[in-house]
């Protein structure tokens, strides 16, 4: 039971790290980061894609797969 607890303790810790690292991120940085995630799902083999109807998700996937 201890173990379990521990794996649960363990797996929430490294969710909130990252987000909180997120949050203390100056917002200039993070504008800038959005940016060139808009830019890099909108450029190249997705340059048909119309802005305002581009989802987040949608955005991070063609990022991944573009390699960068």
């Amino acid at each position: 039971m201890i173990k379990y607890w521990l794996q649960c303790k363990w797996y929430r810790i490294k969710e909130r790290v990252p987000v909180k690292i997120a949050w203390l991120l100056p917002r200039s940085i993070v504008y800038f980061a959005a940016i060139r995630v808009a830019a890099a799902a909108t450029t190249g083999k997705w340059s048909n894609q119309i802005v305002p109807e581009l989802t987040a998700m949608d955005a991070l996937q063609r990022w991944d797969l573009s390699g960068h």
